[in-house]
């Protein structure tokens, strides 16, 4: 069964900047209940690679979230610029760029809603396998340390909350499951 969607009577955005876009949304439901403000944040989509090394080695990458104020351990990957609609292309750019990893072969795994309820962005998940070592050239804000373990380290990481992020955890079993 689908829900019927709720009808919009008018958008504002009381936050826009560069990194987020709040959105509050005057709406109604199909059966006619005021909803308002509603806030939808804004994002750009992501991409997070999954890569194995050509010697079956896992790649994640540590760096300090200011949102947590500690050291997180996840996949490698970003925000897709203005103006990239590939997937494929953003996760081959973001994977050199924090962890000097490149080539393989790479497929797009799965694009899923981190909250469908509130964001209205996507997270794309995209494996690369057989990915070659390189030096890697991150972003002036970012000190990454790249981190190598093997199939079954990475799935203990993500089972025991070792791996911080929640979509980063769920992505690397998905991830894992699907060969």
């Amino acid at each position: 069964m689908t829900t019927p969607p709720w009808t919009v009577r008018d958008s504002t955005y009381p936050l826009l900047d560069r990194w987020i876009r709040v959105r509050a949304d005057d709406c109604a439901t199909a059966a006619g209940v005021r909803v308002a403000p509603y806030y939808v944040l804004e994002f750009p989509d992501f991409v997070h690679v999954l890569a194995e090394t050509v010697s079956g080695q896992i790649v994640l990458v540590r760096q300090y979230r200011h949102g947590i104020g500690a050291s997180s351990l996840e996949l490698p990957g970003g925000v897709m610029d203005p103006g990239e609609s590939d997937i494929l292309v953003t996760a081959a750019r973001e994977l050199r760029e924090e962890t000097g990893f490149f080539g393989g072969r790479l497929d797009p795994v799965v694009s899923l809603s981190v909250d469908p309820a509130r964001y209205a962005n996507r997270v794309h998940l995209v494996r690369a396998v057989g990915v070659g070592a390189g030096p890697a050239a991150p972003e002036a804000d970012e000190a990454i340390e790249v981190v190598l373990v093997n199939r079954d380290e990475a799935i203990q990481l993500a089972l025991s909350g070792a791996i911080l992020n929640a979509a980063h955890a769920g992505f690397l079993l998905i991830g894992l499951t699907r060969r």
